[in-house]
C-alpha cells in the first residue's frame, strides 16, 4: 500500500474542493476521511489524519509537563478514530439542512475508547486502571458521563459495546494513518509513565494514612479506599483536560488557518516573569519614596515598614520547592503585594514555573487584586481577569465540525498571570463543562495563591483538600493558602497535607499584635436594630465620625438603608455587585478621594464585597452579624493604616435583612456567637481577632458532627455526596471495571454558589463600545478580545431570570449565541446598576 508523507497530505488540504473530489476518486489509498470543514467561505477540509497528528503533538507537549507525554499522545492518536467512516464523511459533506437533521446522531468518541480497551484491559496491575482512564477520556472528550448511573447500570461498558461501524472505522484508520504510529511502544512507555505518577500518589496516600493512624481515626481502611479512588478521579480529569484542550486548540487553529505544528507560543513565561520582577521592584521603590515624602504619622509609617518586612520574609521563602503552605498575614498586612513578591521570586528561582494564579473569594476582590497586579507588574496584556461567565454556554456534547463551536471564544487561562474567583477556580477542577475542564492542566507548574481561603463554603472542604494534595503531588503546583484567619484544613477528616515548614512567616501572633488597630464593640447580647433605628443612629454618628462604613448581608438590605440615609441628606455611597466591576472601581476611587481629604463626612453602605482586597480605611464600622472570619475582614477596612490610635467596630443584628435562607451564613453566625460568649466570659486581655479566638471559631466550624458530612458536598435530592460520587460512584450491580465514578452527576452538581448565574455586558463607559466592537467583529480573535475586556463591564444574573427580563437583556449578536447585554435604554442605573430585584443574595 502506498503511504503518503504528511507534507503530501497537507498539500492536498489546500487544493480546491473540486480537485480534492477528483483525488478522492483516483487515490483511494490516500487518507481522505474528513474531520473538519472550515467556515471561512473557502470550505477547506482537514483530514482525520491531519487533525490526529496535530492533536497528538499538542497532547504530547502538554502531557510532558506532568510526566504523561506518551500517555497523552496515545489519547491524541485514538480520540477521533471513530470519524474514519463513510457515514461521518457524508454527513460533513451534506447540505446545511441534512447536517442539522443528523447533528449529534453520528457518534464517534467511543470508537477509539473501545480500541484501546479491547486490546489491553485484561492486562494485570495498574495497566487495567490506565486503560480504563485512557478509554474514558477518549469516550468523554465531547462530554462527561457517569461510568455507572444512579440506577447502578454500567454505562461505560454499554458505550463500548454499542459502537457503530467499529470495524470500518478501525480499518480505515489503520489504512490511512494509525499504522504509522508505534502504538505498542507508545503503550509501553505510557505504562511506565502511569506507574511513576501512581508512585507520587502513593506517597501522598501514605502521608494521609500516617496522619490518620497517629490521630487514631476510625474506619481507616474504608477511608483509604475512598481517598485512593478520589485521587484517581483527579488524574482522570487531568488526562481529560489535556485531551480536550489539545482537541479544541487544534480545531481552532485549523478554522483560523494557523499551523499547529509550527506556531510560536503566545507567551514565554520566564521572559515575562523577569520583566515583571523588574517592574515590581520599581513599583515598590516608588511606594517607598512616596511614603518617606508624605505627611504620615509615625504609626502609619510603622505599619508601612511592617508591611515591607512581611514582604521580605515572603520573598525569602521562595527558596522552598513547590508545596502547600500557609501565609497568615493579618488584615491590613499587605498580603496581596507580599504574595505577589513571593510568586515573582519563586518564578525566578524555579524556571519551570508557567503562571501565577491568584484566586479570590468574591468578584469584587478579584477586581481589586487584578488592579494591584496591573499597577505592580506594568503590563495589562500579561494579566487575565476572569470572574464572570460572559458566554452562557449550554453544552450538549455535540461538536459542530464545520465551525469549531463556541470554544473559539473560550477563556483558557493561557496568560502568565490569572486573577480569578474561587468559583471559576473550582469549576476548572470539578465542573462538567468542557470549557472549565480544559483549564485544569494550566495549573501544572503554577503558583496558585488562594486568598481568603476561610471564605470557602464548608461543603467544598474535603474535595478542595484532596484536589490540592493531588495538584501539588502530581502537577508540581505550588499552593499558598493566604488569609488572616487560617482555617484548620490540615485537621479535617480529609486533610490538606501541608509542606514543611508550614508557615511562610515566623511568629504570626506577634505580627497580629503589631497590626492591631481596632476595638470591637461586641457585647454578649448583640443589639438589634430596625432599618429606622439604625438610620437614626448613623445620623447621630456622623456628628462624631467623618467616615463610617456599614456592611450588611444582602443587596436588598443595602439598598433599603442607603435610600433611607439619602432621604436624611447624608452623603452616602452604595456598593453591591449590581454594579459592574469598572463602576465599582470608579465608586471606590471616588470614596477614597473623599476619605483622603478628610473634609466631608461620608457613609458607605456595602455588601461584603468591601471586606477583602479593598485598600480603604474608615474611622467607624458597623457589621451586621456574620461569621468571625467576616468580622476580621471587615476590621481590615477600619483604621487600616493606623491613622488614629484605634478605630471602632460595632456588631449588630438587623431585622428585615432577609438572610434567613442563607444556610451557611446562619451556621457561621451561630458558631461566632458561641465564641463571643467564651470571649465575654474571659478576661479579654487580647483582641477577639487574635489567632487564639479564630482557631476556636474554626474548631466549632469543622468539628461539629454535622459539619463532617457537610464537608463532603451533600446532594440532598439524591441523598448522595460529591466526594462519594468521585470515589465510589453509585456502585454497579455487576462490577466489570475498577473505575466507577459518577463524573457527570458530580460535575453538574458541583456549584460553589447555588445561583447558576452568568455575566451580562452593561453599557457603562467602555462597556457600550465593547458591545459595538463585538457586534461588528468578523474575526473570532476580535470577538475573544472583546469578551476578555468585557469582564470588567459585566453584572452576573441568574439564568432563571433571563426570561423574566426579556427585552431588557438581549443577545449581543445572533452570531454569538449565549452572549448577552443590557439592551434597554436606562436599564443600567448610574447609581444602583442593575435593579436589586435581579439578584437578591450577596454573591
Amino acid at each position: 500500500m502506498t503511504i503518503f508523507r504528511w507534507e503530501t497530505i497537507i498539500y492536498f488540504n489546500y487544493i480546491s474542493n473540486e480537485q480534492n473530489m477528483v483525488l478522492k476518486g483516483n487515490l483511494t489509498e490516500v487518507n481522505n476521511m474528513v474531520a473538519h470543514i472550515s467556515n471561512d467561505g473557502l470550505n477547506r477540509e482537514e483530514s482525520v489524519a491531519e487533525h490526529t497528528e496535530k492533536a497528538r503533538f499538542l497532547c504530547n507537549e502538554k502531557g510532558k509537563r506532568c510526566g504523561l507525554s506518551h500517555l497523552m499522545s496515545l489519547c491524541g492518536i485514538l480520540h477521533d478514530v471513530g470519524k474514519n467512516k463513510q457515514e461521518f464523511d457524508d454527513y460533513l459533506h451534506g447540505d446545511e439542512r441534512t447536517r442539522q437533521k443528523q447533528r449529534g446522531s453520528i457518534a464517534h468518541a467511543s470508537t477509539g475508547a473501545k480500541y484501546i480497551y479491547d486490546m489491553h484491559h485484561e492486562e494485570p496491575g495498574n495497566i487495567k486502571y490506565m486503560v480504563e482512564m485512557i478509554s474514558y477520556a477518549i469516550a468523554a472528550h465531547h462530554g462527561l458521563f457517569d461510568c455507572v448511573d444512579i440506577e447502578h447500570a454500567d454505562k461505560f461498558s454499554k458505550r463500548l459495546s454499542e459502537v457503530d461501524s467499529y470495524d470500518e472505522a478501525c480499518r480505515c484508520a489503520r489504512r490511512d494513518y494509525l499504522d504509522e504510529y508505534e502504538l505498542d511502544k507508545t503503550f509501553e512507555d505510557s505504562a511506565d509513565e502511569f506507574n511513576l505518577v501512581c508512585n507520587k500518589m502513593k506517597s501522598l496516600f501514605n502521608r494521609i494514612r500516617s496522619g490518620w493512624k497517629s490521630r487514631k481515626e476510625p474506619n481507616i481502611v474504608e477511608r483509604l479506599l475512598e481517598c485512593r479512588f478520589f485521587l484517581l478521579a483527579c488524574l482522570q480529569r487531568l488526562i481529560l483536560s489535556i485531551l480536550i484542550d489539545s482537541d479544541w486548540e487544534s480545531t481552532s487553529d485549523f478554522m483560523r488557518h494557523i499551523d499547529t505544528l509550527s506556531k510560536s507560543p503566545k507567551f514565554i513565561p520566564q521572559e515575562i516573569f523577569e520583566k515583571a520582577g523588574e517592574n515590581f521592584a520599581a513599583y515598590m521603590e516608588k511606594k517607598r519614596e512616596a511614603t518617606e515624602a508624605s505627611q504620615m504619622t509615625d504609626k502609619e509609617k510603622a505599619i508601612f515598614k511592617a508591611r515591607n518586612m512581611l514582604q521580605d520574609e515572603c520573598r525569602k521563602f521562595a527558596r522552598y520547592p513547590a508545596g502547600i503552605y500557609c501565609l497568615p498575614i493579618p488584615t491590613g498586612g499587605g498580603k496581596t503585594l507580599s504574595s505577589l513578591a513571593y510568586a515573582l521570586e519563586y518564578c525566578r528561582l524555579h524556571p519551570e514555573t508557567e503562571r501565577v494564579i491568584y484566586v479570590s473569594p468574591y468578584i469584587s476582590v478579584t477586581e481589586q487584586n487584578a488592579q494591584v497586579f496591573r499597577d505592580a507588574i506594568g503590563n495589562d496584556d500579561w494579566i487575565l481577569e476572569h470572574h464572570s461567565s460572559v458566554i452562557r454556554n449550554e453544552e450538549t456534547g455535540i461538536e459542530d465540525y464545520r465551525n469549531g463551536g463556541i470554544s473559539r471564544y473560550d477563556i483558557n487561562w493561557e496568560e502568565p498571570f490569572i486573577c480569578t474567583t474561587f468559583v471559576q477556580f473550582m469549576n476548572a477542577l470539578f465542573s462538567d463543562k468542557g470549557e472549565s475542564i480544559r483549564r485544569m492542566h494550566r495549573l501544572i507548574h503554577s503558583v496558585v495563591i488562594i486568598d481568603e481561603v476561610q471564605s470557602m463554603p464548608l461543603k467544598c472542604v474535603h474535595t478542595f483538600n484532596y484536589m490540592m494534595n493531588f495538584l501539588n503531588a502530581v502537577c508540581n503546583t505550588n499552593i499558598i493558602l493566604c488569609t488572616a484567619t487560617q482555617p484548620t484544613l490540615g485537621e479535617a477528616k480529609c486533610p490538606v497535607c501541608y509542606s514543611e515548614p508550614k508557615y511562610m512567616i515566623e511568629n504570626a501572633e506577634d505580627w497580629f499584635c503589631r497590626f492591631e488597630r481596632v476595638r470591637i464593640h461586641a457585647p454578649c447580647n448583640i443589639p438589634k436594630y430596625t432599618f429606622e433605628s439604625l438610620g437614626m443612629e448613623i445620623e447621630e454618628r456622623t456628628k462624631e465620625f467623618w467616615s463610617i462604613l456599614i456592611v450588611l448581608n444582602t443587596k436588598s438590605a443595602v439598598r433599603t438603608l442607603y435610600d433611607m440615609l439619602k432621604a436624611k441628606n447624608i452623603n452616602a455611597e452604595y456598593l453591591t455587585t449590581n454594579l459592574c466591576a469598572e463602576h465599582r472601581s470608579d465608586k471606590i476611587e471616588s470614596i477614597k478621594k473623599v476619605l483622603g481629604k478628610k473634609q466631608d463626612t461620608i457613609v458607605v453602605v456595602s455588601t461584603n464585597l468591601i471586606e477583602a482586597g479593598v485598600d480603604i480605611s474608615f474611622e467607624c464600622v458597623y457589621r451586621s452579624m456574620a461569621g468571625l472570619d467576616s468580622l476580621a475582614q471587615t476590621a481590615g477596612r477600619c483604621n487600616r493604616n493606623g491613622e488614629m490610635k484605634y478605630g471602632v467596630i460595632h456588631l449588630i443584628r438587623l431585622e428585615g435583612e432577609n438572610a434567613g435562607n442563607m444556610d451557611e451564613l446562619q451556621r457561621n453566625i451561630r458558631k461566632a456567637e458561641s465564641v463571643l460568649n467564651d470571649y465575654g466570659e474571659s478576661e479579654k486581655t487580647d483582641s477577639l481577632l487574635m489567632p487564639k479566638w479564630m482557631n476556636e471559631y474554626y474548631r466549632h466550624i469543622y468539628y461539629d458532627e454535622d459539619a463532617k458530612d457537610e464537608m463532603n458536598f451533600p446532594i440532598k435530592r439524591i441523598e448522595k455526596n460529591i466526594f462519594g460520587l468521585l470515589s465510589r460512584g453509585f456502585g454497579a450491580d455487576e462490577k466489570r471495571n475498577q473505575m466507577n465514578q459518577a463524573y457527570k452527576t458530580a460535575g453538574q452538581e458541583y456549584r460553589v454558589i447555588d445561583d447558576d448565574s452568568f455575566g451580562v455586558i452593561v453599557p457603562y463607559k467602555k462597556g457600550a463600545k465593547i458591545i459595538e466592537t463585538i457586534q461588528a467583529a468578523h474575526d473570532m480573535e476580535d470577538v475573544k478580545a472583546g469578551i476578555r475586556y468585557a469582564q470588567r463591564y459585566t453584572v452576573n444574573i441568574r439564568k432563571k431570570q433571563l426570561k423574566k427580563y426579556d427585552g431588557l437583556i438581549q443577545p449581543v449578536s445572533e452570531n454569538i449565541p449565549g452572549l448577552y447585554m443590557v439592551a434597554a435604554p436606562g436599564a443600567y442605573h448610574m447609581e444602583y446598576g442593575i435593579s436589586p430585584e435581579w439578584e437578591v443574595l450577596i454573591f
